[in-house]
């Protein structure tokens, strides 16, 4: 039976001359199955030796062999193999595994030079999918990077900025690492909350489900389980483990925000994320003097501002993405 090979894709990667997307596909057709890596490879060992492609291949290594020995001297060949067959077999093993390693080396190294960044525009929430079937919503002014390499060599995303909630697709053969420029975190499949904004002065790091460890660039700090919580406080460096609930923390990812006897300091950055705005506080004093429980869902933000006017002796004025909000005496 004659198998679909993206010959077009095939010859363009053995040159250095395919594109990201081109490369995305090409690793998809190799995840789908592993004749289909094999196949790969005895292609790849025939045109090292031949600088050709057949038009048509299955995964047989006589077949790569005749296609091999029509480019040398029939003659010549005979009697060299008859003489040195098994000095030449254990030669061409030696000569296309490391023809392999080259290739193999090259094709990662070259994915691993093309980023995918993904950005979730201030007042706006995103999901996305990756290639290995890892779910990852991104909270408002979120920014999540991961290279070409991702699911082919390792599955390692990088949280530039902002929050992210991540179901990890289980697979044990290769951990999934989250890295920030604090703390990293690697699981097999499980669910967790990152928050990680660059202005705040705290990191967070909820687990949901399974095990996750947590670790800074020397070494694993702890394992933490469902409900357990990591947060490093930036400005000292230290970290401290505690619980918390992680539905209420990754409450975002469904459209609603909690507040639990929050800081005025702490909802406000809340909502210039949540609303995509800018809001300040007149006096500024005021900030760590009043604390709040509520809950946000649909609410617009004059909603939200009419509901803290009565918690609190606030007046506030709405100029396009500019929010001034005044504490009255």
């Amino acid at each position: 039976m004659e198998r679909i090979i993206p010959w077009n894709i095939v010859v363009k990667s053995f040159k250095g001359e395919a594109n990201p997307e081109e490369l995305g596909e090409l690793n998809a057709w190799l995840d789908e199955d592993d004749t289909n890596i094999e196949v790969f490879y005895e292609i790849f060992q025939v045109y090292r030796l031949t600088f050709s492609i057949p038009s048509y291949f299955e995964p047989d290594k006589k077949r790569a062999w005749e296609s091999i020995n029509k480019q040398i001297d029939e003659d010549k060949a005979a009697r060299f193999v008859s003489r040195f067959k098994y000095v030449a077999a254990i030669l061409i093993i030696v000569l296309l595994s490391s023809a392999f390693f080259w290739f193999y080396t090259t094709y990662v190294d070259q994915l691993t030079q093309q980023y995918t960044e993904i950005v979730a525009p201030p007042g706006q929430k995103t999901m996305v999918v990756l290639p290995d079937g890892s779910i990852v919503w991104l909270n408002s002014g979120s920014i999540l990077k991961y290279n070409g390499a991702f699911n082919v060599k390792d599955r390692e995303v990088f949280l530039a900025d902002g929050e992210a909630f991540f179901e990890v697709a289980k697979n044990k053969s290769k951990r999934f690492r989250v890295k920030t420029d604090y703390l990293s975190v690697s699981v097999y499949g499980t669910a967790f909350n990152v928050k990680n904004y660059n202005d705040d002065n705290l990191q967070e790091i909820t687990v949901s489900e399974g095990k996750v460890a947590v670790a800074d660039n020397k070494k694993e700090l702890r394992l933490l389980t469902p409900c357990e919580q990591a947060v490093l406080d930036k400005r000292t460096n230290q970290l401290s483990f505690t619980r918390g609930d992680p539905d209420a923390v990754s409450s975002w990812k469904n459209s609603e925000l909690q507040f639990d006897n929050t800081p005025l300091s702490e909802v406000v950055k809340y909502l210039e994320r949540w609303y995509g705005v800018n809001i300040h506080i007149e006096p500024s004093s005021v900030m760590e003097k009043h604390h709040y429980t509520f809950t946000i869902k649909t609410e617009s933000l004059t909603e939200m501002l009419e509901k803290m006017k009565v918690i609190t002796p606030i007046a506030y004025e709405i100029n396009g993405k500019e929010v001034k909000i005044s504490y009255i005496h």
